[in-house]
């Protein structure tokens, strides 16, 4: 989907790829974290092709398939970096 402007109920959430390369996308707070996945799978030639990847946040970091269907609010995902990892 398209990205929302910056304002209330929006989280900014900076994805750091497995090519070293950054992209900061905001997603509205209300956004399932499977719309990161999504975002991932159709931003990177590898992931439109289908090659599996996990997404870890936090510290330690930890990956996000197990709260895939929490909301970005939910699990603190507002100005954190994300890291995208090959499987």
């Amino acid at each position: 989907g398209e990205e929302p402007v910056a304002g209330g109920g929006v989280a900014r959430v900076q994805i750091r790829m497995p090519d070293g390369g950054r992209v900061v996308r905001r997603f509205r707070e209300e956004d399932l974290v499977k719309v990161i996945y999504a975002f991932v799978a159709q931003s990177n030639g590898d992931g439109q092709s289908g090659k599996s990847f996990e997404l870890r946040a936090g510290y330690p970091p930890k990956d996000l398939i197990s709260n895939a269907n929490d909301t970005i609010k939910n699990c603190s995902l507002s100005g954190e970096s994300i890291s995208v990892r090959w499987k």
